[in-house]
């Protein structure tokens, strides 16, 4: 499979020439099986990029799966 990294100023266009303005919501729900799933598959992913000599991309993955992770946990609480 062939990857094609695509930056945020690509989306940007191509969504503005397709679609007008986008606006995003303030805030994305998922449920807690889709939040558990997402982090799953960050982490695979992840691992994947490092076995492949990826570093800068599983970095970037890392760094997401963490911020999830924090806003997850602040959500529920300590144990």
């Amino acid at each position: 499979m062939t990857m094609t990294h695509v930056g945020v100023t690509d989306l940007n266009r191509t969504s503005t020439e397709a679609h007008g303005r986008i606006r995003f919501a303030p805030s994305v729900l998922l449920t807690k099986a889709e939040a558990f799933g997402a982090c799953q598959a960050l982490a695979d992913a992840d691992r994947q990029l490092l076995r492949s000599g990826r570093i800068p991309e599983a970095m970037a993955l890392g760094d997401l799966f963490e911020l999830l992770e924090q806003r997850l946990a602040s959500v529920t609480g300590p144990e």
